[in-house]
């Protein structure tokens, strides 16, 4: 179900995953490398991590870790110790991912003003991607 840009990390996941979080505050987009993330929350028992052993963590604040690929640098997921049991898996990993039955935005005073417009443009075909 989901996996790194470079392949050796990957997972399979077992429902439910039928929530998605947007954050848009200014650590979440420079962590993430866009204007806002998406994460999906989940259990680690809910997690079956098909590989592993390249994912590295780093502890970004005081008590929440961010983990990513060592091979390609995808982010993986973020956990808080305060939180035990707890992934914010990346949606960006998951291609197949179903559209979730809650959709919550996180710091939605922060967005950049032209990123709503933005959502309803017209997509380009994918063999005219930039």
């Amino acid at each position: 179900m989901g996996r790194c840009l470079c392949g050796p990390t990957s997972y399979a996941l077992s429902p439910p995953y039928d929530r998605i979080e947007v954050c848009h505050c200014i650590q979440c987009r420079r962590a993430n490398g866009g204007e806002f993330h998406m994460v999906v929350p989940v259990t680690e028992q809910q997690v079956g991590w098909k590989s592993q052993n390249r994912i590295s963590e780093y502890e970004s604040s005081s008590g929440k870790f961010r983990a990513f690929c060592a091979g390609c640098g995808a982010p993986v997921y973020s956990r808080r110790t305060r939180r035990l049991g707890q992934l914010r898996l990346r949606a960006g990993l998951m291609p197949d991912l179903p559209r979730p039955s809650e959709l919550k935005q996180q710091f939605g005073a922060y967005p950049l003003p032209w990123i709503e417009p933005l959502a309803r443009t017209v997509a380009r075909p994918e063999d005219e991607a930039i």
